[in-house]
């Protein structure tokens, strides 16, 4: 949904509107009176016996008449604020799915669709929250399920030592993970906390090439080609957070290229931009999966079976839009895939 444009002065306006309609009552009022004066005057001679009482008419009916207008102004009023009012409660009880319409005093003030967008962003929150504590849930359970089931086998005594040892692997191996999918949780965290980012200069391509300095072993075990092609740049940003972005990306590249394969990695000045790309020739996307991978949990391999937790993408896109910078994928399946990130030089 659309976010609807946004009004500056709508509230100058009701407050405009308002005021007006109270002068209109109090003209209508006056006029009233006026004529009511008139026509007693034409029939009634006054004088110093009755004056006082003319007077306390005269006074009496523009007293009932402008409250009868004020209680019948604020009857319409209320009758059409209503609707927003029951609106805001279902929302404090946490009902996210209600929409409502203006009503005609206030069709021209976009009232309902800014609260209809209010509702839309909340509920998709919500619906975030949800499926965050549910996939988290899921993915915090399996390891420790594992762990669990290989401990109590650890308890057969009849178990031979390279039993024992492959039942210890797949404990450090899942306590690892969860490890690492506890560092993800608590790194998304730090970055939605909205903290201040530091900055400071660097060279961008002696950072990247220390990056891929620790893939490089992983790299040789696969017989993966490693073509890195490096353009001096300085920028001005966080060096960590920097890393994390080309570490995930790089992680990626070498756990999705299959062994004989081919990894390049760049970095180029493109106005007042840095640009770095990794691109693979592994085995790609579908559309649906580039679409998702920025996703918290999700991963585009259905079976599981590559090691992950769904959270890598997610923190680099986080990275990215906190910096300022912008990241593109570009992906087809069989056909490798290329992530590039626009970061600003701010030097």
């Amino acid at each position: 949904m659309s976010r609807p444009k946004r009004k500056h002065n709508i509230f100058t306006r009701i407050t405009l509107i308002v005021v007006l309609c109270l002068f209109v009552l109090l003209m209508i009022t006056m006029i009233a009176t006026l004529g009511l004066t008139s026509l007693i005057a034409q029939y009634w001679k006054l004088d110093e016996d009755n004056v006082f009482l003319f007077g306390a008419i005269i006074l009496g009916f523009s007293v009932v008449f402008g409250v009868a207008l004020s209680f019948a102004y604020s009857a319409i009023i209320v009758k059409a604020s209503r609707p927003y009012l029951e609106a805001l409660q279902r929302v404090a009880e946490g009902d996210f799915s209600v929409q409502i319409e203006d009503p005609l005093v206030f069709s021209n003030f976009s009232i309902a669709k800014n609260f209809n967008y209010m509702t839309s962003q909340l509920k998709s929150v919500e619906t975030l929250r949800e499926n965050f504590v549910s996939d988290f849930s899921h993915e915090f359970k399996t390891p420790i399920s594992s762990i669990f089931g290989f401990a109590k086998l650890l308890k057969d005594p009849n178990l031979t030592a390279e039993q024992r040892n492959e039942y210890l692997d797949v404990i450090i191996d899942e306590s690892k993970r969860l490890v690492d999918l506890s560092e993800s949780v608590l790194m998304l965290n730090r970055l939605d906390s909205g903290a201040e980012i530091e900055k400071e200069k660097y060279l961008l391509d002696e950072q990247l090439r220390q990056c891929v300095l620790m893939f490089e072993q992983q790299c040789e075990e696969k017989n993966i080609t490693l073509t890195v092609d490096l353009e001096p740049i300085e920028i001005k940003s966080n060096y960590k957070l920097v890393s994390q972005v080309i570490v995930n990306i790089l992680s990626n590249a070498v756990k999705f290229t299959q062994e004989g394969g081919a990894i390049e990695v760049s970095c180029k000045t493109v106005g007042l931009n840095a640009v770095l790309s990794v691109s693979d020739n592994g085995c790609g996307m579908d559309e649906e999966t580039k679409s998702n991978i920025f996703n918290k949990f999700f991963q585009g391999d259905k079976s599981h079976t590559t090691p992950g937790n769904g959270l890598g993408l997610s923190i680099v896109k986080k990275i990215v839009d906190l910096l300022g910078g912008q990241i593109y994928v570009e992906s087809k399946p069989g056909a490798g895939s290329t992530f590039t990130v626009v970061l600003l030089k701010g030097v």
